[in-house]
């Protein structure tokens, strides 16, 4: 692979509101419905709203955080994260983590087959990771570079051993991003980066109809055994699931299409329903709204330290203060959206609630900071210019598929504010991914926007603050970051693990101002009030799947 092609898939990658880890994926669930009926319902068809498009099929490859509970229907996996955050066996019966933490065997469950009768076993383990770890894998794992080596102990036996401690391997473990696919399909399906029904997995549901950009079908796996396969906090919770014997998934990108298709009653669930529209349904009891923090690191931007203006402490200082965010998430999300004080997410394990941003909003400091820095000039149209007559322009180039939650919407607010109180030229465009990775390319990204949605924040430090090797994406080298991120991860107790963020929040946010909190992304749904059984993952934040819902006959 070309070090290009590296560095697009590297973008690719962190692009996403959650990583290739998708690592919310594998935790642990609660109801947050109240059912009118004595009993689940099995048989029916319950059809959704859904904002975007899923990117690909392929449960490996796709790292939209927000739709891993999707994708969650049709693949399982080797361990489940419970709300503690400790693992529990899933597809692997049993795991067994060596003492200095660089060695993990799984132990795999005997009785599984894939949807297409494959068996599940250690050469299917084997084989998909020989899939995803070859070179022609135009979208290589995060975790690669701490993987040593694998290898086949028993039948139904695989060690891994790393390089180094890795929490972001064994999050990974309990992922969508490593659920199994069946040997056959790796070796027989033509497209497997797209995948759909192509591909066989292991999961309560197949895929069994998708056209793009308009609609997913997913129908019940007969040969699924729930009571037997899933984790057992779940089997007991939901016995025999799934209910559902179709769930249909409708993209509906325009916010009031979501919210006309549940009240016209052409949908039971409104999956990201629109801020404007959130008091309507907590209004009325024809509705059930719900929602949960997300877990993992709260929507930011990340500084391009890397070149002019962001090489300039004061610049980075006098954004952080230039706009009043409270004001701002306040009016966006109509007083329903959450704003960061912290660089990690409250949902998370991790959350330090003593810490606090000091990203607060003080035109007056903010503009003196930008003239200290040069930019005490103005133009014919008001904006800041240096001595040399250059406008003083920050350019976001962000990702199109992965845009929601009306951050689009937020970005034209911060650039409006930061126009009347400071003079800066702030633009935020959304583009396809391959022009945004031409852009870091070209290194003309000015600041990156990203939340990751990862139960175990450790994949989110690699990504966004150690710089990497050879390919730097945004941050300058800092040796005190790629310090503080390293004993973050291999502390050994949670509580240590906890203390070390806190310290690195205080570098990175404040000290450093490498990175402004903006909000805290959620999950939110909204259904009619006749749907019940919402299986939520709080260490995650998100929905978990969709396999436990029904509605009262």
């Amino acid at each position: 692979m070309s070090s290009t092609t590296k560095r697009v898939a590297a973008i690719a990658v962190i692009a996403a509101i959650g990583i290739s880890l998708a690592a919310c994926s594998g935790t642990a669930a609660s109801d947050t419905s109240q059912s009118t009926s004595s009993s689940p319902v099995k048989g029916q068809t319950i059809t959704w709203s859904i904002e975007k498009d899923l990117t690909t099929l392929n449960p490996q490859l796709n790292s939209q955080d927000a739709y891993t509970f999707v994708l969650r229907n049709v693949a399982d996996s080797y361990l489940y994260l419970d709300d503690n955050g400790d693992y529990q066996p899933w597809l692997a019966q049993k795991f067994t983590e060596s003492k200095d933490r660089l060695s993990i065997t799984l132990d795999l469950r005997k009785d599984v087959t894939f949807s297409d009768g494959e068996a599940f076993n250690a050469d299917a383990v084997i084989a998909n990771f020989q899939n995803q770890l070859s070179e022609d894998n135009s979208n290589p794992p995060v975790w690669k570079s701490v993987l040593k080596d694998y290898k086949k102990t028993g039948d139904y036996q695989v060690q891994f051993n790393l390089k180094a401690v890795s929490p972001k391997f064994i999050e990974a473990l309990s992922s969508t991003g490593t659920s199994p696919i069946s040997p056959k399909s790796l070796k027989d399906t033509k497209n497997l980066e797209t995948g759909g029904s192509a591909i066989s997995l292991i999961g309560p549901y197949t895929i069994s109809g998708y056209t793009k950009g308009s609609e997913l079908t997913l129908k019940k796996n007969d040969t699924y055994q729930w009571d037997k396969w899933q984790p057992s906090e779940l089997a007991k919770e939901y016995p025999g699931a799934p209910y559902a014997a179709k769930q249909v998934f409708r993209i509906l990108p325009e916010a009031s299409t979501r919210t006309g298709a549940l009240t016209s009653k052409q949908i039971d669930v409104l999956y990201g329903v629109p801020s404007q529209d959130i008091s309507s349904f907590t209004s009325d009891s024809q509705y059930k709204y719900d929602q949960v923090l997300n877990s993992g690191t709260a929507y930011s931007l990340y500084f391009n330290t890397t070149k002019a203006p962001f090489n300039d402490i004061k610049v980075r200082q006098a954004v952080q203060k230039g706009f009043d965010l409270d004001a701002v998430v306040k009016s966006v999300y109509y007083g329903t959206g959450t704003r960061a004080t912290e660089w990690i997410s409250p949902a998370s394990i991790f959350y330090d609630k003593s810490f606090k941003s000091e990203a607060k909003f003080d035109k007056t400091a903010a503009g003196k900071l930008l003239d200290s820095a040069g930019w005490n000039k103005r133009d014919a149209e008001g904006y800041r210019t240096n001595s040399d007559g250059k406008r003083l322009t920050i350019n976001v180039y962000s990702d199109a598929p992965y845009i929601r939650d009306s951050r689009e919407i937020l970005f034209q607010a911060i650039s409006a504010e930061l126009k009347k109180n400071l003079g800066v030229d702030f633009q935020f465009k959304a583009l396809d991914v391959g022009t945004v990775s031409t852009k870091w390319e070209q290194n003309q990204n000015d600041a990156f926007d990203n939340s990751m949605g990862s139960s175990d924040v450790s994949g989110s430090l690699d990504l966004l603050l150690v710089p990497w090797n050879p390919a730097r994406i945004f941050l300058s080298e800092d040796a005190k970051v790629t310090d503080l991120a390293a004993k973050a991860k291999t502390a050994a107790s949670k509580e240590e693990r906890k203390k070390y963020y806190t310290q690195l929040q205080q570098y990175v946010v404040n000290d450093k101002a490498y990175v402004l909190p903006l909000y805290i992304p959620r999950d939110n749904w909204a259904s009619a009030s006749s749907v019940h059984g919402f299986e939520v993952s709080k260490i995650a934040g998100h929905l978990f799947s969709t396999a436990t819902v029904w509605k009262d006959q």
